[in-house]
């Protein structure tokens, strides 16, 4: 089976965009969106964060908006755990240094932190793949055909 996937590699570090699904005991699978921020020396973390087919959507339109006229988007996501509460922030940017126009995908969570530099064009393909992939995820798994019986 083929799995779409987008990869984005800088000098160091890189950004995947894959399908995911998110499992809970008692409730049915539904469709997701991850992103996997990593570092490409020995030993580098990675960095998780999925996201809702609604907001995988609205991260694309966030990268076109940005693409057109520049600024910074930022999506949270916090999680209560045992250890406490985790906090995970994914920016999108559109840049001007040097007079280069630029783009950056980055992540944090606590102290760690990975940027993914982009090309304007990966830029605008990974907003049009999270298009359609926010899409294509966008379901959930039915119980099967007993659960569709009338009493």
């Amino acid at each position: 089976m083929r799995t779409p996937k987008l990869t984005i590699f800088a000098k160091q570090t890189g950004v995947e965009i894959t399908p995911s699904e998110k499992k809970q005991n008692g409730k049915p699978e539904e469709g997701r969106v991850a992103f996997r921020f990593f570092g490409l020396a020995t030993g580098q973390p990675h960095i998780r964060f999925v996201a809702e087919p609604c907001e995988a959507f609205e991260v694309a339109r966030k990268i076109t908006a940005l693409q057109a006229s520049g600024g910074k988007a930022t999506f949270t996501h916090r999680y209560e755990s045992a250890e406490g509460e985790t906090v995970t922030k994914l920016n999108l940017e559109s840049y001007q240094r040097n007079g280069k126009q630029g783009y950056a995908f980055s992540i944090h969570r606590g102290e760690e932190s990975i940027n993914v530099p982009a090309q304007e064009g990966e830029f605008l393909f990974a907003a049009e793949f999270l298009k359609q992939l926010s899409v294509a995820q966008c379901w959930v798994a039915s119980a099967g055909p007993e659960a569709h019986k009338q009493d």
